[in-house]
């Protein structure tokens, strides 16, 4: 299975790491429109490249793009890709906007080829156990969850690039960004809000960036059940996110490498990442792997786990919640993807 990566920045070495763990997986090209940046990342990871993605997917050889480029052109080049009859990964978030998220799911709908998001955090060991655990309905009835992100993005961080930072570019700030993997969490543990109040603001970045450093957020579950959230980039190290989940039946806290139940450990993963950073979990060769195995048709208990039209579901929480801080109320939210996933 050969692969093309669209983007050469800093996630690309990850996804080209995760490509190159993977048995009968060839990493073949590459593009960027920083020509010098393009060609040291094909030098460094062996393979050709392209000045321009459209000469990219237009290479016959290429079964698979990986998607690592500014979030304001994941929709398009996503649409592009599929349409090119490209199997496609795509950094998140699927797009910056609903409406681009519509277009992503049309597009997916009236394909062959398989598409994902790279939400890896569904493939960290803890997740997987917890997931389980709660489809078996082990701990009785949901009463309440909380998530909470605690990173640091200095201006260091958002003046290496020219579109971080950005409305236009971006789409937001640590909601977008950081805190939209817990936010997925959330909706792939316990389901999808029917409404969600929430703020934003910019602190110790408000002279670097014109988007959010800090949200929270009160989302309301079916039957009443509260969701919490809290996000910072203005912290001063990068723990990892911490989420709480109150059962009628057992208290948990689950974490990238931990898993606790009524305070005992249940799974505490030591294991170091091959591939990205340790507080983001080791989920990302697991998700490269059992992408490719469903693309050749060989399903197993993980397949599910794969983000493909629900990845639409944490992008419309975090946009919900940017129209609670504009007009300061309550905003309902649509579920207006679809219930099927890919």
């Amino acid at each position: 299975m050969n692969f093309g990566i669209i983007g050469c920045g800093s996630i690309a070495a990850v996804h080209a790491e995760a490509i190159k763990n993977i048995k009968n997986a060839n990493l073949v090209a590459c593009c960027d429109i920083d020509i010098d940046k393009g060609k040291y990342f094909a030098r460094t990871h062996f393979c050709r490249f392209y000045a321009s993605f459209q000469e990219l997917l237009h290479d016959d050889t290429i079964d698979v793009v990986t998607i690592a480029t500014p979030h304001f052109l994941h929709a398009k080049m996503a649409i592009m890709a599929l349409n090119n009859k490209k199997n496609v990964i795509c950094e998140k978030p699927m797009a910056i906007n609903m409406a681009e998220a519509q277009m992503v799911v049309a597009a997916i709908q009236n394909s062959d080829c398989q598409y994902t998001v790279c939400y890896q955090n569904r493939f960290n060991p803890a997740m997987i156990e917890l997931k389980r655990e709660i489809l078996n309905n082990q701990f009785g009835k949901l009463r309440g969850v909380s998530g909470i992100v605690t990173w640091h993005r200095d201006a260091n961080y958002y003046n290496s690039t020219n579109w971080k930072g950005r409305w236009s570019t971006e789409g937001g700030g640590v909601l977008i960004n950081q805190a939209i993997h817990t936010i997925d969490e959330i909706y792939w543990l316990a389901g999808m809000p029917v409404k969600i109040k929430g703020k934003i603001m910019t602190a110790s970045l408000d002279d670097t960036i014109e988007v959010e450093d800090s949200a929270m957020a009160t989302g309301i579950l079916p039957n009443n059940i509260p969701i919490v959230i809290f996000a910072s980039n203005d912290y001063s190290s990068d723990p990892q996110p911490q989420m709480l989940f109150d059962f009628e039946l057992a208290k948990i806290k689950l974490s990238a490498n931990s898993l606790y139940i009524n305070d005992e450990p249940v799974l505490i993963n030591k294991q170091k990442p091959t591939v990205g950073k340790n507080y983001w979990g080791i989920g990302h060769q697991k998700l490269f792997e059992t992408f490719l195995d469903k693309i050749v048709g060989h399903t197993n208990a993980l397949t599910s786990y794969l983000p493909c039209i629900d990845a639409a579901r944490s992008l419309e929480i975090v946009r919900a919640i940017y129209e609670s801080d504009r007009t300061n109320s309550w905003v309902k939210l649509n579920n207006y993807v679809g219930e099927n996933n890919c």
